[in-house]
């Protein structure tokens, strides 16, 4: 048995139209395709929940129609059972675990591959655990964290509100850029104490730290070309104050992954790294918001088949 998990939202409904194309090919009978869909922010989380804990024998694997926000709600689902496979089919409207995993093909010609054929590739998610809290009360994660001006971002264009008026205005695929400009006039560098496999990172204050399984960030954006989704590591992108001028330009020049040759933007790598910021801070993860005052981040010791095209 699949478990076909569509988010209707995503992208803009795209999610929903793949769906019904998948769901009249034969191969969704054939290979007893149950489908759910769902209703809210979160749902996908409880629902495989729900599922998992019952059905967990004879899963073949999760298909996953929808986004970023939807994948990353399911591997936290299904965090009991890193057993069952994951498939996703990107429909949302940023994509980055897609491109951070090499997935080619799309909608029903995806589908259809992951049914007769699947290519089966293994990754280790990165895990976020708030500190004084044990594993289970973590975070997994496919794509990235990380805080300051990228936590302050995401917070903002994730706010229903704001949402609603760049969409009167037809501007929702912008809400990233948007969001950056709005933050942008009143943030400042965050202090922040940063740790990297037991080595103190010395810089006082700074204006974002991301740790990332993939290069992919925002839409496409490079955040860490080096990156790389299959490595033992991840990469640690820690970038020191800057002039509001130097942001944009930085914006600008991430989407081909030139902004590592600013001298104020550092990318190492490591395997285990704690954050401690002087006064809770935003925290985005996986493109979600969370408020941590001091957290690590591992890569998760269980790794997860992912069926790719």
């Amino acid at each position: 048995m699949y478990i076909v998990l569509t988010n209707p939202k995503a992208g803009n409904g795209k999610a929903l139209k793949v769906y019904d194309s998948i769901q009249k090919d034969p191969r969704f009978k054939r290979h007893k395709c149950r489908s759910f869909h769902t209703e809210y922010e979160g749902h996908a989380e409880l629902l495989i929940q729900s599922i998992a804990s019952i059905h967990y024998q004879v899963i073949k694997a999760v298909i996953v129609i929808g986004g970023d926000g939807t994948i990353h709600e399911v591997i936290n689902g299904l965090s009991k059972h890193h057993e069952i496979p994951i498939a996703l089919i990107p429909a949302g409207s940023g994509n980055d675990f897609s491109r951070g995993v090499g997935i080619q093909k799309q909608g029903l010609e995806l589908f259809r591959h992951i049914m007769d054929h699947p290519d089966r590739v293994s990754i280790y998610p990165g895990l976020i655990i708030e500190h004084g809290g044990e594993g289970h009360t973590g975070k997994y994660f496919f794509n990235s964290t990380g805080a300051g001006l990228d936590g302050e971002v995401v917070h903002i264009s994730n706010d229903p509100i704001f949402r609603a008026k760049l969409k009167k205005f037809r501007l929702d695929s912008l809400h990233y850029v948007v969001a950056l400009v709005k933050v942008l006039k009143r943030y400042y560098p965050i202090a922040v104490e940063i740790e990297i496999d037991g080595k103190k990172v010395k810089y006082k204050r700074i204006t974002l730290v991301t740790v990332t399984n993939h290069p992919f960030f925002g839409k496409g954006m490079k955040i860490a070309p080096n990156a790389d989704i299959y490595s033992p590591s991840f990469s640690v992108i820690i970038i020191q104050p800057l002039a509001k001028w130097k942001i944009l330009l930085l914006f600008l020049s991430v989407f081909l992954g030139k902004h590592t040759a600013l001298k104020e933007v550092h990318e190492v790598t490591g395997r285990s790294i704690t954050l401690k910021v002087k006064e809770q801070g935003v925290f985005q993860v996986d493109g979600q918001t969370l408020k941590y005052k001091e957290c690590k981040i591992e890569k998760s010791q269980h790794p997860r088949t992912i069926l790719i095209g």
